[in-house]
């Protein structure tokens, strides 16, 4: 509890109680006992461990951050983007076997490892059931059919073109930036908590490419 008397700031002695006036900033014990002396030495001691902990936390994670390559930032990357497919796609059955129930994963049509680049391109991901997208090697033929058949033959075609985008060299800064991104159109599609139609599931992904800036 702070008092004011004749412009000069008096203290309550956080041990003892008992007024002061303090001969540096934020003095929080009156040191004029014993008692009182023992408890600043273990107050500063208590703040001193918290201030070097705090330290070590932030050294670790500095540490961590500097060993992570661009491979891991993209795969961090690649968490928020899949949640906005499913916030896209959800109550839409899965693009390849047309189930509902199940685990549902955001599938790649052209998987990422036959085409790194567009990993991240939203007209290349749709919600698949796990089944199809884990053990059946992406389900091909039936993704295939399934984008024909829900999106249209001109979707499936411009789908296909993607093949085509050059390679993209991102930084890791601009991945982290894109993460930023990312995350903040999960938030907005949380907030807005819709089931969207066929054609406005395309428009959203296109809306949504042009946010993150990535092709």
């Amino acid at each position: 509890t702070k008092y004011f008397f004749r412009n000069r700031e008096i203290m309550r002695c956080t041990n003892c109680k008992t007024k002061f006036i303090p001969k540096y900033f934020n003095q929080k014990f009156c040191l004029e006992t014993d008692e009182c002396i023992k408890a600043f030495s273990t107050f500063a001691k208590a703040a001193q461990s918290k201030k070097n902990a705090k330290e070590s936390r932030d050294k670790t994670k500095a540490m961590k951050e500097g060993l992570l390559t661009i491979t891991h930032y993209k795969t961090i990357l690649q968490t928020p983007i899949n949640h906005i497919i499913r916030l896209i796609d959800e109550g839409v059955p899965c693009i390849a076997t047309g189930a509902i129930i199940g685990k549902r994963n955001a599938g790649h049509y052209i998987s990422r490892g036959s085409n790194d680049t567009i990993r991240f391109h939203l007209d290349n991901i749709f919600i698949q059931s796990e089944h199809s997208n884990s053990f059946k090697g992406g389900d091909t033929i039936r993704f295939q059919d399934g984008l024909k058949q829900m999106y249209g033959i001109g979707y499936f075609e411009y789908v296909e073109t993607l093949r085509t985008i050059k390679p993209i060299k991102l930084s890791i800064s601009q991945i982290k930036e894109k993460n930023i991104i990312a995350k903040n159109i999960v938030k907005e599609l949380k907030a807005a908590n819709m089931i969207y139609d066929a054609e406005r599931r395309m428009e959203l992904r296109n809306y949504y490419n042009n946010e993150l800036g990535i092709y």
